[in-house]
């Protein structure tokens, strides 16, 4: 019986991981240390909050005088 397990390839490397969480902790600890913050609607990452709000406000409408 062969067994097809879904493989979660890293976009910034050649490396593949079995599990979207083991994924995650890879790019977290390896790629975007230096980067903070993220974006919750794209999840591009920044270096600063000002950048990340410039982001907001270009490309998601994000308004920063919000009531």
């Amino acid at each position: 019986m062969m067994v097809f397990s879904r493989k979660f390839p890293c976009e910034h490397c050649d490396k593949e991981f079995r599990k979207h969480e083991e994924l995650m902790a890879h790019l977290q600890i390896t790629h975007y240390k230096d980067l903070p913050y993220d974006c919750k609607v794209c999840n591009e990452n920044f270096s600063n909050m000002e950048d990340m709000r410039t982001h907001l406000q270009r490309f998601h409408s994000y308004k920063k005088d919000r009531d």
